[in-house]
């Protein structure tokens, strides 16, 4: 068992933020991650009676779409009232947990698929939290994560400042490079990579942003969302994907 850790104030930003959190949330870019990590990544014998944890439930979106095809999920998150919500949104078990103590609160190799999105960033320490999410996966299994892309972090810093978003916890963004080696070292490899977001969604255009994000992968690095479909070593429980699909 590791030990305890002082959670700080400044990672309960979501929770403390109440209806303002959903207010401040852009439903295009939510169902883009949607359709990426669960409808895009995870096939069907992915997910049909698999163990799911999402880690950073928030609001339940992606757990409902998990469950709606046909997931056991368990939703956790660090804010007791995000998972509440959650819990009533989908009607999952939801837990509190500490993205950093995933180990310690499930047990090694617990879940088939772990789906976190746009929560490694919030904490203090995102490489730590990668490693957890590893640690309670299967071998053979599944992790499906995103998070913001570090080339991006002036922008946003600069829209916090100004006021134009109420966001002002932890905003540890990535690289896919820096993902892929935290997986790597927990013997986790990258199957699939998709950027998301060639220009702020704000600024409309949604049209011309999934033509981008569908024909422009090759410039992902450079795009807002960084999103991963890896699989831990081990037996492969769960079907590969299609080379097709893959591509």
């Amino acid at each position: 068992m590791s030990t305890p850790r002082t959670v700080s104030d400044k990672e309960y930003v979501h929770e403390r933020l109440g209806d303002e959190f959903r207010a401040a949330l852009s439903d295009y870019d939510t169902l883009r991650r949607v359709e990426v990590l669960i409808d895009e990544f995870l096939t069907a014998d992915m997910l049909r009676d698999r163990q799911v944890l999402e880690v950073g439930c928030g609001l339940g979106f992606f757990s409902e779409r998990l469950h709606a095809r046909g997931a056991r999920v368990l939703a956790c998150d660090i804010g007791p009232g995000l998972v509440e919500k959650t819990r009533l949104r989908v009607g999952c078990e939801s837990r509190v947990a500490d993205a950093l103590r995933l180990e310690d609160e499930f047990g090694p190799d617990s879940f088939d698929v772990v789906l976190s999105s746009e929560c490694i960033e919030h904490t203090p320490d995102p490489r730590a939290a990668i490693r957890q999410m590893a640690r309670v996966l299967k071998p053979g299994g599944l992790l499906a994560l995103s998070t913001p892309n570090v080339v991006w972090w002036p922008v946003v810093k600069a829209a916090t400042v100004l006021g134009l978003r109420p966001f002002c916890g932890h905003e540890n963004f990535s690289t896919f490079g820096g993902i892929r080696r935290t997986l790597a070292e927990c013997g986790v490899r990258v199957e699939r990579e998709r950027g998301l977001h060639a220009f702020p969604f704000q600024l409309g255009m949604h049209g011309l942003s999934r033509w981008l994000d569908r024909h422009a992968q090759a410039a992902r690095g450079l795009m807002i969302n960084c999103c991963i479909l890896a699989r831990k070593d081990g037996p492969a429980a769960i079907r590969s994907i299609p080379a097709a699909a893959a591509a």
